[in-house]
């Protein structure tokens, strides 16, 4: 089944993936039968790709944006902000929580997965904080995004 994928879109419970690079090389990633995968994808504009390489590759890790702008290669924070609301027209911070309300909001209508496997996943230190953050960005409780498949 061919899907397209919007602007950005989270793909989760992924057995394998084919990438068609432009150059006609081919990479299929598959899981390793044990877990799935879980497929990020986003479109770009060529002259955003490498901050965005760079965040994605850190954010998950990055515990403040000051650190998240040193493991992109930045020496100061204001920078790496400069740069990035430059080239993705928002700041580092509301970025990473839009990406991390899809994500929750995937994990939440197309997984089984426990509140408290999404809170570890998505790097909340515990389930009351992904579910106040998921009030705050979509009005609903996790369970009524749930529910709501």
């Amino acid at each position: 089944m061919k899907e397209s994928a919007q602007t950005s879109s989270v793909f989760v419970n992924i057995a394998s993936c084919t990438l068609n690079f432009v150059d006609g090389k081919q990479v299929i990633i598959a899981s390793d039968g044990k877990n799935n995968l879980i497929v990020s994808v986003l479109q770009d504009e060529s002259d955003k790709i490498e901050i965005k390489k760079s965040v994605l590759k850190h954010y998950k890790k990055a515990k403040s944006i000051s650190q998240l702008a040193e493991m992109c290669g930045y020496s100061c924070t204001k920078t790496f902000t400069r740069h990035f609301q430059s080239s993705l027209n928002t700041t580092p911070k509301q970025w990473i929580l839009a990406l991390k309300e899809k994500e929750m909001i995937r994990y939440l209508k197309d997984t089984d997965y426990s509140l408290k496997q999404i809170a570890v996943l998505l790097n909340f230190s515990n389930q009351s904080q992904l579910s106040h953050f998921c009030i705050l960005r979509t009005g609903f409780t996790p369970k009524e995004l749930r529910e709501s498949k």
